[in-house]
């Protein structure tokens, strides 16, 4: 009796009452057992299956409202919530395993497929805690990122001290590197730094991370929310990769010594016969799986950084301090900008919308595309604009702000140019040449005195007398600019004959 209830897990007075009732049976004595599935007391029970508690049998009435509710696809918690009677969550738990449902609802009774990954075809990738550092006064925490490569269960493992984006980017791909190729695809739960949004069917990829994949040549794979069983080839090693660094001695402190330190350990753990495989990961990576992965691409990656701004009402929005210009329909809304150490790469919902190359000159802090601009302000940046401008006008106002431009020794006195081309806001076009002619004759190009002209004119065709030419204003120390440039052609010439002359 004490074997039966040992192997059994029953009490002793179970074994008696199941003793009595096959001697009542006559089963001792030579009568034969029901056959299978029959039971073996049809009509005998012990009364342990009819009895409950008074919670149990208040939910037994709802047994086909919760298993409707749960195989629909509510959570447990969300039944429990919305139950008709109200009973104690540990009782509603105890009813849910009684009956052989699980936490959603589904039966306990499935078959499990086998998750089997062919050489070369995934890359499993995880983090795992490992303790906490102190570093120039600062506590950070100390990681290990995990790689295994599904069909071998080869393991490469790098100690990161951060979970930004660019510290994960740059040990996936020192991992790439190390393994000697690239799987075709990268499988990973959907942490930020991968996913801006974490989705069960179609997750929405960080840019980052797709421009990543994307210079490697690997698919992007990021699991559905809580389910961390379809990548248990790595989800496993995490405990053991704490393990191997239990008798570690050195500076905990020290990032390079427990990277150090674990590559060893990793290193010996691959030479290991695997559990599931029966061959050890080395063989089975070296042999199969290496040659399946893809070629390395040919210039490694550069780290880009990324940044989520407003457009700001003047069309630029800012990135690492700098600012670039986007098209005026964009002002106030979201964008996502990437960049590296050349270019700035500006996405809005998804689609590229702008780049520019960096802005490397400390003296800068804008980059404004010509195309951004307002149309006039096209024009001011460009002297063969104003020029064009100018001839629309007529071909002496061309003349005349080609004049101005001539004078500006390389730069443009943008006033003087609009003040003639404003010009023509006010008088027609012809009359408005027709001042400038007059003034070049004159070698004038203030926008005051061709207006003086136009209004002279004017005059004189009202009244019909001519009117004195206006003379050009001058202040007390101002000179025509023809004497300047004689002067500056007397400056080769003997002072002597600078005096005579």
């Amino acid at each position: 009796m004490n074997a039966l209830c040992r192997e059994l897990s029953v009490s002793k007075r179970r074994v008696r009452f199941a003793r009595a009732m096959a001697e009542e049976a006559g089963y001792f004595d030579g009568a034969a057992l029901p056959p299978y599935p029959e039971a073996v007391f049809p009509e005998k029970v012990d009364g342990r299956s009819e009895r409950g508690s008074a919670a149990w049998l208040a939910l037994l009435e709802h047994l086909p409202w919760i298993r409707e509710r749960l195989e629909s696809g509510w959570h447990a918690v969300t039944v429990y919530e919305e139950l008709p009677v109200r009973v104690a969550r540990s009782s509603f738990y105890r009813f849910l395993i009684r009956h052989r449902l699980n936490e959603r609802g589904r039966s306990l009774r499935r078959v499990v497929p086998e998750i089997v990954h062919s050489p070369g075809e995934a890359l499993l990738v995880d983090w795992g805690y490992l303790w906490t550092i102190e570093r120039g006064g600062r506590r950070e925490k100390l990681w290990a990122f995990i790689g295994i490569l599904g069909y071998s269960r080869y393991m490469v493992v790098r100690v990161v001290t951060s979970l930004v984006q660019a510290a994960v980017l740059q040990a996936l791909s020192e991992m790439y590197d190390e393994l000697g190729g690239v799987p075709w695809r990268t499988t990973s739960d959907n942490p930020k730094v991968f996913t801006l949004h974490a989705h069960r069917h179609e997750p929405l990829i960080h840019p980052v991370y797709e421009r990543f994949a994307g210079h490697y040549g690997t698919l992007v794979d990021c699991l559905p929310p809580s389910t961390p069983k379809l990548k248990g080839k790595v989800e496993r090693p995490v405990p053991y990769v704490r393990r191997l660094l239990e008798a570690y001695g050195g500076d905990r402190n020290d990032p390079a010594a427990v990277q150090e330190y674990l590559t060893g350990k990793v290193a010996l753990a691959n030479q290991r016969r695997h559990g599931t495989t029966n061959e050890r990961p080395i063989d089975r990576f070296q042999a199969e799986e290496q040659p399946a992965l893809k070629a390395l691409p040919k210039l490694p990656y550069e780290i880009e950084h990324y940044h989520e701004g407003i457009v700001r009402i003047d069309g630029h929005v800012r990135f690492q301090g700098k600012y670039y210009s986007l098209d005026e329909r964009f002002t106030h809304k979201t964008v996502t900008v990437i960049g590296n150490s050349r270019t700035v790469s500006i996405y809005h919902e998804g689609k590229l919308v702008e780049t520019h190359q960096r802005i490397t000159d400390r003296a800068r802090s804008k980059s404004t595309k010509r195309h951004h601009l307002k149309p006039w302000e096209q024009v001011c940046s460009n002297p063969d604009g104003l020029r064009g401008e100018a001839l629309k006008i007529g071909h002496s106002v061309e003349r005349l702000v080609h004049k101005v431009l001539e004078r500006g020794d390389g730069f443009i006195d943008f006033r003087r140019v609009w003040g003639i081309l404003s010009l023509a806001k006010k008088y027609p076009h012809r009359e408005v040449d027709a001042a400038c002619e007059q003034a070049l004759l004159h070698g004038e190009s203030s926008s005051r005195f061709v207006e003086r002209l136009i209004i002279a004119a004017r005059e004189e065709a009202l009244d019909g007398s001519p009117t004195p030419e206006p003379v050009a204003q001058t202040g007390k120390f101002q000179r025509d600019l023809s004497e300047y440039a004689q002067i500056l052609l007397n400056l080769g010439k003997p002072i002597g004959g600078a005096h005579e002359h």
